[in-house]
């Protein structure tokens, strides 16, 4: 990399901010979006997989990219993880883009890729501290562990009506399934999950599942009429994890096949996690061969965390124990940490 490029790149991004109107509006335009899925009843929370875009409402495709343009990296968006932390720390949430490269999902895999180095990056922020270690070994860049983002979530509902709503719908069962990202397709066996669902309901006395569907699942399923559907919309909405908060909020236990993010969610917020024995199976065909070895690495490594997680059973500090060097629940920062943090002060 020249030098010519490094100072020409350091320019472009040291220009002044201006703030965007644009997004001032899109934030408010999802938050309108995700608090009327809520506050309707009965219980429908579905939020429109759409993303907004140059002030119109459009279909999503499977990029991974997001129109939001709040922060230098386009992988800052996904979920409104930047949202979430500038809420946190009392900061303008369109304001100057933030110094750090957010890693926005979970990788269990030591190989697993992230967003290289930028001229204008001080570093990393991800959840767990072994994924913070790893990023630090490969990109020789500081990474910081600030524990799992659905603590910086706030539910769209007030407490009164939430424990309103949890009386109404009694003990609750949350359901996430591995679902297909970008380009790369799962399918699950439903008609395997839904009867282990239903005897899970039986066995541990829920009285209501909610069924998260991923924005780009099929919109109709073959789940029992009684269930409630929920889609907390297009990663690019900047209320995801506030909407998936609410759900957490709502239940008492978690139920998935998939080892993903929302299982050390659960844990942060105290629920029961399940385990399903439900076969899930993916096609990487349109990736890379190098993708595709990463790829596989990263499936069979979570698939023997998912097997290890079942063994804990029950027990709850095994189940955190296990869980811990990926969500790193110890490394949830305060408002005023978290601001320093933010202005690009490492820890």
């Amino acid at each position: 990399m020249s030098l010519r490029w490094r100072l020409r790149s350091w320019l472009r991004c040291s220009r002044p901010f201006w703030p965007n109107a644009d997004e001032w509006l899109s934030l408010e335009a999802y938050r309108g979006l995700a608090t009327q899925a809520y506050v309707q009843r009965p219980l429908m929370p579905r939020i429109a997989p759409q993303v907004w875009h140059q002030g119109t409402w459009t279909s999503p495709d499977t990029s991974l990219r997001s129109p939001a343009r709040r922060e230098r990296d386009n992988a800052s968006h996904h979920y409104g993880h930047d949202i979430q932390l500038k809420r946190h720390a009392g900061l303008p949430l369109v304001g100057p883009p933030l110094p750090w490269l957010l890693e926005h999902g979970l990788k269990v895999s030591r190989e697993a890729e992230f967003e290289r180095p930028r001229p204008w990056s001080r570093g990393y922020l991800c959840m767990g501290p072994l994924r913070a270690r790893w990023i630090s070994e490969r990109h020789q860049q500081p990474s910081t562990a600030i524990g799992p983002w659905i603590a910086y979530a706030r539910p769209l509902l007030d407490p009164d009506s939430i424990a309103a709503l949890r009386q109404e719908l009694g003990s609750t069962l949350l359901v996430v399934l591995a679902h297909s990202w970008g380009t790369v397709e799962r399918r699950n066996d439903l008609p395997a999950a839904i009867a282990e669902l239903q005897r899970i309901c039986s066995d541990r006395g829920y009285r209501q599942v909610i069924w998260l569907r991923h924005w780009q699942d099929p919109e109709l399923l073959p789940l029992p009429p009684q269930w409630i559907q929920a889609c907390n919309g297009h990663r690019s909405n900047p209320w995801f994890l506030d909407a998936l908060r609410t759900l957490l909020e709502l239940c008492d236990g978690l139920a998935s096949n998939s080892f993903g993010t929302h299982l050390g969610y659960a844990v942060h917020c105290q629920r029961r996690l399940h385990w399903l024995d439900a076969a899930c199976d993916q096609t990487l065909t349109s990736l890379s061969e190098q993708q595709q070895d990463r790829e596989t690495v990263e499936w069979n490594r979570r698939q023997e965390l998912g097997r290890q997680l079942k063994a804990c059973g029950d027990d709850r500090d095994a189940v955190r124990f296990l869980l811990d060097p990926y969500w790193g629940f110890s490394n949830v920062r305060n408002p005023a940490t978290m601001a320093r943090l933010l202005h690009g002060i490492a820890l």
